[in-house]
């Protein structure tokens, strides 16, 4: 059976994840309430502007984006494509935070389908999708939202191996 296609234990459906720990419930409602506009586009196919996801964002899950002007665009770029292919991903001095609207676009084209966002023990939450296929893009934006309300990731499933961090 294909593992992305329907992955079962047991009599319970399996989904892939990102585990995170929750120490503040009033930003984890915050968290499900755009995780839940976020699936609700995805499942419409319908996508709402920037500007208009901004509003389920207070100042400081805002702050972990990166808003680059122009120049700073520029500069990145420049630099980006005078470092050699081989050093581009792993020349910490070229990484960036996720920019807000490559979040949502990234959302928007990930061959995934979102299933929830929701408390598994007392202090640690999850969110659940389940991708169409491989590759499926992967989860990096899943990751930058539930690092944006200040949730430290202890686990994901990313559908090819379960990987546990040691913090």
């Amino acid at each position: 059976m294909n593992r992305y296609l329907e992955r079962k234990k047991g009599e319970i459906m399996e989904y892939c994840f990102v585990e995170f720990q929750v120490d503040d419930f009033t930003r984890f409602n915050a968290l499900c309430e755009v995780f839940n506009e976020i699936k609700k586009d995805k499942d419409n196919d319908y996508w709402r502007n920037e500007e208009d996801w901004l509003i389920f964002f207070d100042c400081k899950a805002l702050s972990h984006f990166w808003w680059p002007s122009e120049e700073e665009k520029t500069e990145h770029y420049r630099r980006w494509f005078a470092t050699p292919v081989e050093d581009r991903w792993t020349d910490l001095s070229l990484k960036t935070p996720w920019d807000f609207e490559s979040m949502f676009d990234a959302f928007e084209n990930g061959e995934y389908q979102l299933i929830s966002c929701s408390m598994v023990s007392a202090d640690r939450a999850r969110l659940e999708f389940e991708p169409f296929s491989y590759p499926y893009g992967g989860i990096g934006a899943i990751q930058a939202l539930v690092e944006s309300f200040d949730f430290v990731i202890l686990a994901e499933d990313e559908g090819t191996k379960y990987t546990k961090f040691n913090l």
